[in-house]
């Protein structure tokens, strides 16, 4: 099975780690990474962004939950994938040799096979003699012909009027058609995010997306992540336009229970999501503050109730 990249990837730890190991992980890691030992290194400071990002999600118990919720949905996914794929098996051989049956040397094959013909033949004399018992198909196509009397033939039954309810007026088919246009349905949806609320517990604080890749430069998806559910019945359109924040968002497969998209979408901008099968679907969404922490949203949002209290605006 695939692996996925977690946060314990990132700090080389074990998923069922204790807080002493993760914060001794992250002292050590940190201590080679830090921009201060690395002056001028590009790869180091990403690198110590991501550290920072993991260990500030490992170490609060809420988040890491959900980044442990998040690794068994995206496991469960990649397995259910990687066992829907088909793959060649060779066939067993026979255990024993097959024998093969020599018709042409028995002759009661040769038997049957004249008697099924003679009996085919009278019933086909039988029937040809009473046209009432034929089919009333076969027997309107022999009255055409003049070998059948045309009384013999029953009339012919008023055609059922076609199915309209996709068209303005009635479908009239053109010279030599027989069949309705295909009817073909596309579902869509439309998120639209509403303009940003500070929250501290539900907003993410992080540099980087939660699975440790960095948020795309431009809407689109966040690169890790596997796209499931492939089709072309659903189109998906998340509007961010009247909201101040970039937001992640998710689309949750209800009956899966799995997510099968997550997208970044900048403030200001739209996304559509192109090529969703058809199916039960939910749409999350978080607003991101790129950098900074829950600890620093925390303390600015007191900052600004002292100020609102004392009857000062916040700067």
């Amino acid at each position: 099975m695939a692996k996925i990249h977690t946060h314990y990837d990132n700090l080389k730890v074990a998923r069922l780690a204790p807080q002493e190991v993760i914060r001794a992980a992250y002292k050590a890691l940190s201590q080679k990474y830090h921009p201060d030992k690395n002056p001028g290194d590009e790869k180091a400071a990403r690198i110590m962004a991501i550290l920072n990002s993991a260990y500030t999600t490992l170490s609060d118990p809420v988040r890491r939950k959900e980044h442990d919720e998040w690794i068994a949905a995206e496991e469960w996914e990649i397995e259910w994938l990687e066992s829907t794929r088909s793959e060649d098996k060779p066939r067993a051989e026979p255990s024993e040799p097959v024998r093969r049956y020599h018709a042409g040397r028995d002759v009661r094959w040769w038997l049957a096979l004249a008697l099924s013909l003679a009996l085919g033949c009278a019933g086909g004399i039988l029937l040809m003699g009473q046209p009432k018992l034929l089919p009333a198909a076969l027997a309107g196509a022999l009255a055409a012909r003049g070998e059948v009397p045309a009384a013999a033939v029953p009339a012919a039954r008023a055609e059922l009027p076609l199915d309209s309810w996709a068209v303005a007026k009635a479908y009239e088919p053109e010279a030599g058609a027989h069949q309705a246009p295909d009817v073909k349905a596309l579902a869509v949806i439309q998120l639209v995010v509403p303009a940003r609320v500070p929250d501290c517990e539900t907003e993410l604080h992080a540099l980087v997306a939660p699975n440790g890749e960095p948020w795309p430069n431009q809407s689109g998806y966040v690169e890790g992540y596997p796209l499931g559910n492939e089709g072309e019945e659903t189109r998906l359109q998340v509007d961010n336009t009247g909201n101040d924040s970039p937001v992640f968002v998710k689309i949750y497969d209800l009956e899966r229970r799995s997510n099968v998209r997550h997208l970044y979408v900048l403030a200001h901008d739209a996304m559509a999501v192109e090529k969703l099968g058809a199916g039960k679907y939910e749409v999350r969404y978080q607003n991101v503050e790129v950098g900074g922490s829950k600890a620093d949203c925390l303390a600015r949002k007191r900052r600004g109730m002292k100020q609102v209290a004392a009857g000062t605006p916040e700067a």
